[in-house]
């Protein structure tokens, strides 16, 4: 597997394809992409920087435009997405099926790659995606690798991509949702939903289970492996180093009771669990 780690600056960028990434993804301000301008590179100019950095390494950089947009800030997109890739050709991370035709009819080429915020569950939507020029797709949280078989191993040669350790399994599919307006007053995705007369919750998979997920992730034949972007990027050094341990190991022929075993104990010695939510 290789491993996929989001980037907040070129030195992020140069750290990460220097110790285990094999590409980094990021967002740039204005260009719909879902994470907070924090958590963003600083200009366009930087991010075509990073991609030449990586292309020199022998690797990728991925661009985000992974959020909705309204319709009329459509035109300004296509324009900044045309200009970054005049000057690097790289692929793009894209959420909105709206969005992906109107970049298509505008000359836009690139190859995408659909979000996990586009939540393909089937293996129909991979003959969809195809035809729009699409080479991979991040499964959501959600979705287990031994449930995903066709879509694994689909006779498109799609790639796929999962998360490591998906810690976020909230009712809306994702933990940095746009519901709660980024007010942070309350999270709808821990508001409890009520069945029957009683409350019920999006259950999270425990430790064990993240592990299992993926060591079948691997033996499936997922190609990649993605790291999210987090504030503290010490956090994320730990992540990565954890990360290339366990792949390691998987490529060793560990049981699953050994790659519980060690990732458990690596699960629980990052230094701070802020490391996978984000927080």
């Amino acid at each position: 597997m290789l491993i996929v780690a989001g980037s907040k600056s070129f030195e992020e960028a140069r750290w990460l394809l220097a110790n285990g990434a094999a590409e980094v993804y990021c967002g740039v301000p204005g260009l719909p992409n879902h994470r907070d301008a924090d958590q963003c590179l600083r200009s366009d100019e930087e991010f075509i920087r990073v991609a030449r950095m990586a292309r020199a390494k022998g690797k990728r950089a991925l661009l985000a435009i992974n959020e909705a947009c309204f319709e009329k800030d459509y035109p300004s997109v296509a324009a900044r997405v045309k200009a970054i890739l005049k000057a690097c050709r790289v692929p793009v991370i894209i959420r909105e099926l709206p969005l992906l035709h109107y970049l298509r009819a505008h000359g836009v080429k690139a190859e995408f790659i659909i979000s996990s915020l586009s939540l393909v569950f089937n293996s129909r939507a991979l003959d969809y995606y195809k035809d729009l020029g699409v080479k991979r797709v991040i499964f959501p949280f959600h979705l287990l690798p031994s449930e995903a078989g066709r879509l694994i191993n689909n006779r498109l040669r799609m790639e796929t991509e999962i998360f490591f350790h998906a810690d976020f399994c909230c009712p809306n599919m994702d933990p940095a949702c746009r519901l709660d307006g980024w007010a942070k007053t309350f999270q709808v995705c821990r508001f409890p939903y009520v069945c029957g007369g009683e409350a019920h919750r999006m259950p999270e998979a425990d430790v064990p289970q993240k592990l299992d997920q993926v060591y079948d992730a691997f033996h499936a034949g997922i190609k990649y492996l993605k790291i999210i972007r987090v504030t503290d990027f010490k956090d994320q050094k730990q992540v990565l180093k954890e990360a290339r341990v366990m792949l390691a190991l998987l490529e060793r022929g560990a049981t699953r009771a050994e790659f519980r075993k060690l990732g458990e104990k690596l699960y629980f010695s990052v230094a701070r669990h802020g490391a996978r939510t984000g927080r």
